[in-house]
């Protein structure tokens, strides 16, 4: 076996570089590594899908490698896909009246299975060059999903090149991509500000007790941001611009078209201009909030209270969004580094190795228990 914290694959490497018959050389050390050698191509791989509405990711289990596709698609006169992924994100406001631009996934439901499909496909041929088996395949599944949903997403599932594929809870999944363990917890929030829709779910111990969703997310924030800039100085600016301006933190100018003269030029947006816009919308997510801690039990409002929230999806990078919902809630509001990534790496976790249960330590903890199966489909 190789040494502790070397991978097999760079000893074998290393190794192989030395002369026959120099120090250190022989026909055992080439053997020793070869099995992981082999294995490294001819296992099959355990990778993490998030079906996002702006992006598809994908992340490896075994290493710290993470894809990602705009999840965009062009249909021609036909119907038939034309473009995905990149392509189609920088022709989607460039497109004849007789084309149309769609997303894959809508408000957490696949509302254009074929897109998808080829988006998937064009991730896992990536993955594949490095690898001949089909690999298997780990998803989040919507808290709201009926059973013929369901029904349509196996079925889709089945006519991809994987070798098999299971659902975990998002919730779950999103507070370890965090770094937040969920499992010795009574009570904590999950808000996931997503790009159509927001989703609130309550977790006690591991396991989701209370969950409602709505549908606001960034993309509104970003309708009603460009409305108001193009509405209050008389400019044309593309969607995709006031999304990286949002994504950036309000950093920085915008630039814009002038409707009179065509010309373009930099606009610089004050910050009280997107802090009304940012109010409205920070207004609609409060009152959610507070009307499910209302219906909750007294108990599990007080967990939840010592706990804080935590913001995960990409609409929660909104300007001043964790400073007003702290203010307004009188909570504390947790914000990774990187929210909208959370799913897919914490998916990937879940993917790690468990350590078999055994006795207690010699301090009288008790040792680490998997609390989170996953459920085969």
């Amino acid at each position: 076996m190789p040494p502790h914290g070397e991978d097999a694959h760079d000893c074998c490497r290393r190794d192989a570089g030395r002369r026959p018959g120099g120090e250190g050389w022989t026909l055992a050390t080439q053997l020793r590594y070869l099995p992981a050698t082999w294995a490294r191509f001819w296992r099959p791989a355990t990778v993490a899908l998030d079906l996002g509405t702006d992006a598809f990711r994908l992340a490896h289990a075994g290493n710290r490698s993470l894809m990602e596709i705009p999840s965009r698609a062009v249909l021609d006169q036909r119907g038939h896909v034309a473009a995905t992924g990149k392509r189609a994100l920088y022709m989607e406001e460039r497109l004849p009246d007789t084309w149309q631009a769609v997303l894959p996934v809508e408000v957490g439901h696949l509302s254009h299975p074929a897109a998808a499909r080829l988006l998937i496909r064009q991730l896992l041929r990536q993955l594949q060059r490095r690898r001949l088996w089909k690999p298997r395949l780990i998803l989040a599944s919507p808290v709201g999903m009926t059973p013929m949903e369901r029904t349509v997403l196996t079925g889709f599932l089945r006519e991809l090149p994987v070798r098999d594929f299971r659902f975990a809870e998002v919730s779950v999944a999103q507070c370890l991509g965090a770094g937040q363990d969920p499992a010795g917890v009574p009570g904590m929030m999950v808000v996931d500000i997503g790009a159509q829709r927001t989703g609130l779910t309550i977790l006690s111990f591991g396991r989701p007790v209370f969950s409602e969703h709505w549908p606001m997310g960034g993309h509104s924030w970003t309708a009603a941001l460009r409305t108001a800039v193009e509405d209050e100085y008389r400019v044309r600016v593309p969607r995709v611009v006031v999304e990286q301006w949002k994504r950036t933190g309000g950093d920085g100018r915008l630039p814009v078209q002038d409707r009179l003269t065509g010309r373009l030029r930099m606009l610089e947006l004050p910050v009280s201009f997107a802090d009304a816009v940012l109010e409205r919308t920070s207004a609609i997510l409060v009152e959610h909030i507070a009307g499910v801690f209302t219906r909750c039990p007294p108990a599990l409002r007080m967990d939840v209270q010592q706990r804080g929230i935590l913001l995960v999806g990409n609409g929660s990078r909104l300007p001043g969004l964790r400073e007003r919902l702290q203010g307004d809630l009188g909570l504390d509001i947790t914000l990774p580094e990187d929210p909208g990534r959370c799913l897919v790496r914490g998916l990937a976790r879940m993917t790690q190795p468990v350590a078999p249960v055994a006795a207690a330590d010699e301090d009288g903890t008790e040792p680490a228990v998997d609390l989170f199966p996953l459920e085969a489909f």
